[in-house]
């Protein structure tokens, strides 16, 4: 089995190669007001897993379009909300990994996030 999960230390890499992703913050809309990762190449879009799942699709017009060619990387607290959202976009035909211990192991790896 695949593992689709991305450590912080590989997600610091990408950004610093400005290589083309889509941060999608899966956590409900106050907690992502209450910050997300945050990035000199790159800020996170809010798409809650709960509205992904019970929506026809997953991701809204101008999301689905950024989400083109590009390697999506899932957020949430503690990255289990961001893994179900990731496979859930697989399923959609989108390249989906979640970040692996979530904005909790970011925060602790990196000063960059607010």
């Amino acid at each position: 089995m695949q593992n689709y999960t991305l450590t912080t230390i590989q997600l610091s890499e990408m950004l610093e190669k400005r290589v083309p992703v889509l941060l999608l913050d899966v956590r409900d809309a106050e907690k992502f007001l209450s910050g997300s990762l945050v990035h000199e190449n790159v800020s996170a879009r809010n798409v809650p897993y709960l509205l992904m799942k019970e929506q026809d699709k997953p991701l809204d017009e101008e999301t689905e379009k950024l989400a083109q060619n590009v390697q999506i990387v899932t957020l949430c607290t503690t990255g289990n909300k961001a893994q179900k959202a990731a496979a859930l976009l697989r399923e959609h035909g989108f390249h989906a990994n979640a970040l692996e211990g979530g904005l909790t192991a970011w925060k602790e790896q990196s000063s960059e996030t607010k």
